[in-house]
């Protein structure tokens, strides 16, 4: 796993250096999420501690991190409520609920059960705003988006899954393109709706249920 976190942390470090990017981003008036980096320390301590065998893994793809979850943990959906009863000794209570609906997935298939047969990750790792307002790759201009899915591609080799389950449409949509180019060599499954749109009222039993069937079917 510290491969994978290398990949990222060299993006981001690479990201930063590169005036070309900067400058779209800074004419677009578009905010990068830096909860991957603020909190460094910890994703390696979330990684090393769930991911500790090399097993061959489902993929749970989603879009990328929103800034009341992800983008502030900087672990792909996992909000600080659900890191701190994960994790010893880890302060914060915010919360995000399409965070709160994957979490009780984790509990419901039981946490060793799950990172044993589940790899979580995003088409793009970091996140965007702009107006205050979350903002998904893509909807990026058409360069920026490359440059942030790019890095996608060189985690799944790393990963190796078995299959890889898209949680959106659009999600699904950046796969197929993917595999359809040849760049990458993994089965894509039928997606499953977003976990935002499956936290709402009733559709949180329905949909979690779905989920837990899904992962027990393909494990």
């Amino acid at each position: 796993m510290d491969k994978i976190l290398n990949l990222h942390t060299d993006f981001y470090t690479n990201l930063n250096h590169n005036p070309v990017v900067k400058e779209i981003l800074k004419r677009e008036k578009i905010t990068v999420l830096d909860g991957f980096n603020k909190n460094l320390e910890l994703v390696q301590r979330y990684y090393r501690t769930v991911y500790r065998s090399n097993a061959s893994r489902i993929v749970l793809c989603g879009i990328n991190p929103g800034r009341n979850g992800a983008g502030k943990t900087g672990i792909p959906f996992l909000d600080f409520r659900s890191i701190s009863q994960l994790l010893s000794d880890i302060e914060g209570d915010d919360r995000e609920q399409s965070a709160q609906f994957i979490f009780s997935i984790i509990n419901e298939v039981g946490r060793e059960s799950f990172y044993e047969n589940v790899y979580m990750t995003n088409i793009s790792w970091f996140g965007f705003t702009r107006d205050g307002k979350n903002l998904n790759y893509y909807d990026l201009p058409s360069s920026l988006a490359t440059t942030f899915t790019d890095t996608f591609i060189a985690e799944m080799d790393m990963v190796q899954p078995k299959i890889i389950i898209p949680l959106s449409k659009e999600v699904e949509r950046s796969l197929k393109q993917m595999r359809k180019s040849g760049r990458l060599h993994y089965p894509i499954a039928e997606r499953l709706p977003h976990p935002y749109y499956c936290s709402i009222g009733k559709n949180a039993m329905k949909y979690k249920q779905i989920y837990i069937n899904t992962i027990k079917d393909i494990s």
